[in-house]
């Protein structure tokens, strides 16, 4: 496994890539270390980052990477269902249940939410649930702070490592 990381306002954002594509995002707080066998690669990951870094600098609404997030064929449904959602709206996990063919999977699309391993990309701030304490695994905070950026009320600055 590969990794870069950007450093963000909202923390460092570690982005972990292998030859099939980006798995996994971390948005780390203070003293986080990676794993050990994660290979600290950012030419391998060049463009995820610069493709993140646009993002957060307001320069880019949709992402073109190859995506190979860890998942079961229904949590890869629902992160397809949420990557679908345009920039800037949000939807309900009920409206996502309904537009999967089962209305009464709303409790299920939560926790395909809740457990996508790359938030942002993925973006599961755009899905609003009836419990507000399911949400991304980065909490209300971050889903906050990335509606906003959506909505242009805010720009999160990128530092230098």
């Amino acid at each position: 496994m590969y990794y870069d990381l950007i450093n963000t306002e909202l923390g460092l954002i570690y982005l972990q890539a292998d030859d099939q594509g980006l798995k996994l995002i971390t948005i780390a707080s203070d003293g986080y270390q990676p794993p050990p066998c994660w290979i600290h690669h950012p030419k391998k990951l060049q463009e995820y980052t610069r493709q993140l870094k646009q993002y957060l600098e307001g320069q880019r609404q949709q992402f073109s990477l190859r995506l190979a997030p860890d998942g079961t064929a229904f949590q890869h449904q629902v992160w397809q269902a949420i990557q679908a959602i345009p920039y800037g709206e949000t939807r309900t996990s009920q409206e996502l249940a309904v537009q999967l063919g089962n209305k009464h999977a709303h409790q299920a699309v939560a926790l395909a939410k809740n457990v996508n391993p790359i938030p942002i990309l993925i973006p599961c701030h755009r899905v609003i649930c009836q419990n507000p304490r399911i949400s991304c695994r980065f909490g209300l905070d971050l889903i906050n702070l990335l509606r906003a950026l959506e909505k242009g009320h805010i720009q999160p600055k990128l530092r230098p490592l």
